[in-house]
């Protein structure tokens, strides 16, 4: 029962993982990006708001 515990613990670690890594290869680039836009975006429409 030790063992499957111990196996089922080092199968999700090793999923995380994995998971971990497709995402940051995949995402980094895309999603930094994307919070700068947004960012420009929100600062902008503040600035409009207080203008009005």
């Amino acid at each position: 029962m030790i063992k499957g515990i111990i196996f089922c613990v080092c199968f999700l670690f090793a999923q995380l993982f994995v998971l971990s890594y497709i995402d940051h290869r995949h995402g980094s680039g895309e999603s930094v990006t994307r919070q700068a836009v947004a960012a420009q975006n929100n600062q902008r429409q503040r600035d409009e708001e207080e203008q009005a």
